[in-house]
């Protein structure tokens, strides 16, 4: 089975890697372009994408033939796309579908400029329960006869009184996994791919298409 990633943000391919391995991840072939993302759900998102990819290389026998299978078909592929984002309880669930965008800053700011707004509104808010948070990942999988399956990964915590760290991206600098004392930022990229929103929903996704009979187990049960 090949999973292909309707996204071209490297960090997500590199995470959904080794999340969903020993199956093979590849990004989406260059001049298909996604389409913009709207404010209704994150799995509205996730399905727009999904479905658009799929649509786009089933269309086109070039764009096919870069993302099938070494036996050179797609039924043994599986269009995917995730969004994500963080929701914080005391802004009401905020800044949700719209976290990448939550500043209205573009570009390499745009991730500072986030969690200063998040950290700004969050002033006087002091403990772990008034700064409870979550990470949300949403993914949605195509088949090449277009049926879909949809599934979500929760991510609790808190929000940091400050950034710390310099590993990850986006929200990871002010968010405090429950359990641990560091940010998601100080955390090796390794134990937070085991543990993120993304890995929960990629393992949730993992279990759905073995349950569907879409994945199979071999006899050591190591996913085949």
């Amino acid at each position: 089975m090949r999973f292909v990633l309707a996204s071209g943000n490297r960090h997500k391919l590199r995470e959904f890697r080794a999340i969903l391995g020993p199956y093979d991840v590849v990004p989406m072939p260059d001049g298909v372009r996604p389409p913009p993302e709207g404010t209704e759900s994150f799995a509205a998102n996730a399905r727009l994408k999904a479905v658009a990819l799929g649509r786009a290389v089933l269309a086109d026998p070039s764009l096919a033939s870069t993302v099938a299978s070494p036996g050179g078909v797609l039924d043994d592929v599986l269009f995917f796309a995730d969004d994500s984002g963080l929701e914080v309880e005391a802004l009401g669930w905020a800044p949700g579908v719209t976290s990448a965008r939550y500043a209205g800053v573009e570009g390499s700011g745009a991730d500072r400029a986030n969690y200063e707004r998040l950290l700004g509104e969050l002033a006087g808010c002091a403990g772990p329960l008034a700064r409870r948070a979550r990470f949300v990942c949403t993914l949605v999988a195509v088949t090449s006869r277009m049926e879909e399956y949809e599934v979500t990964g929760y991510w609790w915590g808190a929000i940091a009184e400050a950034p710390r760290g310099e590993g990850g991206f986006g929200y990871d600098p002010v968010f405090v996994p429950e359990g641990s004392d560091l940010t998601v930022a100080q955390w090796p990229q390794e134990q937070k791919d085991q543990a993120s929103h993304r890995a929960l929903a990629g393992k949730a996704l993992l279990e759905r298409m073995r349950r569907e009979g879409l994945l199979d187990d071999g006899p050591d049960g190591v996913a085949t």
